[in-house]
């Protein structure tokens, strides 16, 4: 099994895939693999039940019944164009002629992105009409967030409808650094700039355009605002609440697992995400995690593997709470450890913690 970097392009050239936007291929691409069969070799990667839908790069793939070869399929091909399927009946197989390579998806995260796409684009036109929006492009690249790729249909669209409008002016701050979180705002119209304060000193960290989102984090940790948020220009906003946030969004997204489904999917290849301080780690962390405190996420996490799965924890469970969240908003596969650290066993805790590497 080798995974070759793939381009956008290789993938526009299978359908259903050259139904989706670059956006929804390029998410599909962080987790794509290829696998190379040796001549002969059998292909059970598109059997039922695999969770595997399959691709053919390159090669020639050969349909075997009773010891008979019945069928082939061979790349550039108008049959290769479709995912590769396996034969009804149980006494056939598929086989390599020569080498081939073959594109595997998950089939569940592939069926997840095709059914939004349906979805987003009948939201789009939907909520355009019951809004009297004449630009829609705002709405367009909110729906197009890996996200909302996670979330049940019936939650997005109940999620626009608790939303409320307003307008606001350039200079007006939306949220301040300091103040208790009780909202999240995504934007219609207008540039938003986020900013921190300290000792007199003010640090611009990003603008922010329609179509973007902010405020989610105080929200997630419970507490004060760690950014101030001002318009640059004229706008309009659309506020969620915190109680609507939680059922709607943070609720769907960030699911605890306890610590034998933990241990369960650190056997299948997860790999712990420890998101506290560094300083705090000194007295050690789980066997082989990683150390990516939740302050430095937005910056770094991207040097995380989305065709990899983690388990994020912290001491009690909030901060790696936000920073599951903030994560698999951004596409990648994460878990959270319930009650982190402290809802483990002391004794069970005191075997598994390694120093710090």
């Amino acid at each position: 099994m080798s995974s070759p970097a793939l381009r956008r392009e290789v993938l526009e050239t299978f359908i259903p895939l050259n139904s989706l936007p670059a956006e929804r291929l390029d998410y599909l691409l962080s987790d794509v693999r290829v696998w190379t069969l040796q001549p002969g070799e059998r292909l059970d990667a598109c059997r039922e039940g695999s969770g595997q839908t399959v691709f053919l790069l390159s090669g020639t793939l050969q349909v075997w019944s009773m010891q008979e070869q019945v069928a082939s399929i061979s790349a550039g091909e108008v049959q290769s164009w479709y995912p590769i399927t396996m034969p009804r009946s149980s006494v056939q197989e598929i086989r390599a002629q020569g080498m081939v390579n073959c594109i595997l998806i998950d089939s569940g995260r592939l069926d997840r992105v095709l059914a939004w796409e349906q979805s987003a684009r009948y939201f789009e036109a939907e909520l355009a009409f019951e809004q009297r929006l004449e630009d829609s492009h705002w709405l367009r690249r909110l729906l197009q967030a890996p996200m909302f790729y996670q979330l049940p249909p019936a939650h997005v669209r109940e999620m626009f409808r608790r939303m409320h409008e307003m307008s606001v002016q350039a200079g007006q701050r939306v949220i301040v650094q300091g103040e208790l979180a009780d909202a999240c705002y995504f934007i219609r119209q207008g540039i938003a700039e986020v900013m921190v304060e300290h000792a007199g000193q003010r640090l611009s960290l990003a603008l922010l355009e329609p179509g973007q989102y902010f405020g989610e984090e105080g929200l997630l940790l419970a507490g004060a605002r760690n950014a101030t948020v001002a318009m640059e220009t004229d706008g309009i906003l659309l506020r969620l609440d915190k109680a609507d946030f939680s059922e709607l969004l943070q609720g769907p997204l960030v699911e605890p697992i306890n610590w034998e489904q933990a241990q369960a999917a650190i056997a299948a290849g997860a790999r712990w995400l420890d998101v506290r301080l560094t300083d705090e780690c000194h007295a050690g962390v789980l066997p082989g995690a990683l150390n990516l405190p939740l302050q430095n996420l937005r910056v770094k996490g991207r040097l995380l593997d989305k065709g990899s799965s983690y388990i994020a924890y912290c001491d009690t469970g909030l901060r790696s709470t936000a920073a599951t969240f903030l994560l698999r908003a951004e596409g990648y596969q994460v878990m959270l450890l319930d009650q982190g650290l402290r809802g483990i066993d002391a004794q069970i805790l005191a075997s598994q913690l390694t120093p710090r590497s």
